[in-house]
């Protein structure tokens, strides 16, 4: 980290050069200088110093800052824990200024220690959706598809020009900056207009696929069963001039990204073994507001030690994120475009559903039933009994009393409708195994979906 003082000495030196150099240019040619009215420099004009110096001024600051916020906070005014959190940043930063700044500190995500060396699976094609349910989805474990982007007929088809001449009259939304922020705004235009500007200007557009240009992708085969199917939340267009920067967060989404155009890179966190040490001090909108360019670690210091996976996909590789797992997204400085495809997490697989069935490879999102919201709603209220293989009343309770406050008994009696075997202990499977629609109706009060 460099403090204001050695700035101020090196400011110092550089001056003193300029001054020497002023010196010897005035003994060749005084003349000169008389005429241009030049100004000597001597060693009495450049070390007149300050009666303080700039770090002892930072030690005097920091004191006073730090006497003033304990007589706020005796006084109430001031919250007491945001107050601890900026006195160690004042601490850290200014007080024990001497010690070099953390690794990372000012610098791009990333830099404060090597990725981790674990392998992320990479395979050549979409698993069948038992195995990928079994091996990816269930423990939540990330895997790279190398090429198979290559499958969607818009990898060759979505040049410029042709998305111009065939969609070109659709509307879309545009966010007006590429490195994100949760606060801006966004525009409505034509595609055909976003066409003739995007290269130009600082523009992001994110939008969910139209039916329209469904014809021009495929399903991965991953998610054509099994339940699985009627989880597809969205698919969302994600294109630009290139050199976009995502805020780092997180989704409660599981998530398949195909890259078109381009290339992306991931700074992926494990969500069981690193979210501890992230500040996600925006849980409105799931995000940390660290600055991903220049990361402050005195403000956000769990960044220190966060463990990290670096994901490279080039053109024509898809990824599966994982529900959960933390991330920041880097793309390249190159015409970019992706799309990526939401499905609702699912903690059971009806794998008779899969019986008989031949998945394709290239089955087309035209072809393909996209959303069931009462599906994704029910799976929405049964994820929230993640970690539970089965429950009892009590830790049925626990979990979903407050949306089932239909009456006094309401719990009880959900509880005893779903438990199919009337064992006494509710399976996962059987809570997917009801009706739907009667589903729906035992839980009242669970929010609706924006």
């Amino acid at each position: 980290m460099i403090m204001p003082g050695s700035m101020h000495t090196s400011g110092q030196d550089d001056h003193q050069d300029t001054c020497n150099s002023q010196e010897e240019n005035a003994q060749n040619s005084k003349k000169e200088e008389k005429i241009l009215g030049k100004k000597s420099c001597n060693k009495q004009e450049v070390n007149h110093q300050p009666l303080l110096s700039t770090n002892v001024a930072h030690l005097i600051a920091a004191i006073l800052v730090i006497i003033l916020a304990v007589i706020a906070t005796k006084a109430g005014t001031s919250n007491s824990d945001d107050l601890k959190k900026h006195l160690l940043v004042i601490y850290e930063k200014y007080i024990m200024f001497w010690r070099s700044a953390p690794a990372g500190h000012g610098r791009p995500l990333g830099h404060h220690q090597p990725p981790l060396a674990e392998p992320i699976d990479v395979l050549e094609e979409f698993p069948h959706p038992e195995e990928f349910y079994r091996r990816y989805t269930k423990p939540r474990r990330p895997a790279i598809f190398r090429g198979l982007a290559r499958l969607h007929p818009a990898f060759q088809r979505w040049t410029d020009d042709y998305l111009r001449k065939e969609f070109g009259n659709l509307n879309v939304d545009v966010e007006v900056k590429k490195k994100e922020d949760r606060g801006q705004g966004s525009l409505d235009m034509s595609f055909a207009q976003y066409l003739s500007i995007y290269s130009k200007e600082d523009y992001y557009m994110v939008y969910s696929v139209p039916e329209e240009m469904h014809g021009d992708l495929i399903v991965p085969r991953s998610i054509q069963c099994g339940g699985l199917q009627h989880m597809l939340m969205d698919v969302v267009l994600w294109f630009s001039s290139g050199g976009t920067r995502s805020v780092l967060h997180y989704d409660e989404l599981d998530n398949i990204n195909c890259v078109l155009d381009g290339s992306k890179q991931f700074f992926l966190v494990d969500a069981e073994r690193g979210s501890s040490h992230i500040e996600f001090d925006h849980m409105e909108g799931r995000y940390s507001s660290v600055d991903v360019q220049h990361v402050d670690m005195y403000k956000f210091p769990g960044l220190r030690d966060v463990p990290w996976y670096n994901v490279t996909l080039e053109k024509g590789d898809c990824f599966y994120l994982p529900y959960k797992w933390p991330h920041h997204v880097r793309s390249s400085n190159t015409r970019n475009m992706a799309v990526n495809f939401w499905f609702t997490r699912m903690l059971w697989m009806n794998e008779t559903d899969c019986a008989g069935k031949q998945l394709s490879h290239v089955t087309s999102m035209a072809d393909f039933v996209t959303r069931e919201p009462a599906s994704l709603r029910k799976a929405d209220i049964i994820s929230q009994a993640e970690g539970y293989e089965q429950m009892t009343l009590l830790s049925f309770t626990d979990i979903f009393s407050e949306y089932t406050t239909d009456g006094p008994n309401a719990t009880e009696e959900a509880f005893d409708t779903l438990d199919a075997d009337g064992d006494g202990l509710l399976d996962i499977a059987e809570m997917y195994a009801y009706d739907t629609a009667r589903f729906l109706r035992l839980f009242p009060s669970f929010p609706m979906e924006d």
